[in-house]
């Protein structure tokens, strides 16, 4: 059985060690929050199913929701924590690939997307479908938390707490908006003139 030849003294080019750097330590630090994620939905879910965490009784359908909720976020966290778990591994190793390669780019210039310059250094085309599997379930489980916090508010505190807890769970959901497609501006492409 023979192994592809590492050249053991390769280093990455600068801006490819910063992006697979960057990526590293954002998936190492989503291993974490997503993993933590699940305990503290582990702990909910065992806090949600107890008669005694209600002064009111919840509606039968107020509880099939709020447990739809507190599982779909038990498992979007162990799911985004897996994901990461992957990704730290496929970041780890693309040093490794791109010392088997010969000069992947030979101009030192490279004109397609961080994804793409990453690939060409060695990670696996899969590794963009898993970034977004890993990105849809973190945020998954982020929404499922606070949508299963306003709801069990929502069912057990008075009209002032209610509002205020659903504005602050809206407001705190807003970064997550970062993630949606966005279009190209028109402005935008009308500010960009070619210089002769």
């Amino acid at each position: 059985m023979s192994f592809p030849r590492t050249n053991v003294a390769y280093e990455l080019p600068p801006t490819v060690k910063s992006l697979n750097d960057g990526w590293l330590a954002t998936c190492q630090s989503a291993a974490i929050v997503s993993g933590l994620f699940a305990i503290v939905e582990a702990q909910l879910l065992t806090f949600v199913k107890l008669p005694s965490s209600y002064t009111h009784p919840p509606s039968f359908a107020a509880m099939q929701a709020l447990l739809v909720f507190t599982y779909s976020a038990l498992f979007f966290s162990l799911s985004a924590t897996i994901s990461s778990l992957i990704l730290t591994d496929e970041f780890g190793e693309l040093p490794v690939r791109a010392s088997r390669k010969s000069n992947p780019v030979k101009q030192g210039t490279f004109d397609s997307s961080a994804a793409s310059l990453l690939e060409v250094y060695g990670a696996r085309k899969s590794w963009r479908w898993l970034m977004w599997h890993w990105v849809l379930t973190l945020n998954g489980a982020v929404v499922c938390l606070a949508v299963q916090i306003v709801l069990y508010v929502w069912l057990q505190e008075t009209v002032a707490i209610k509002v205020v807890v659903l504005c602050i769970a809206v407001f705190g959901l807003l970064p997550l908006l970062h993630f949606l497609p966005q279009r190209p501006s028109s402005k935008r492409s009308s500010l960009i003139v070619a210089t002769p």
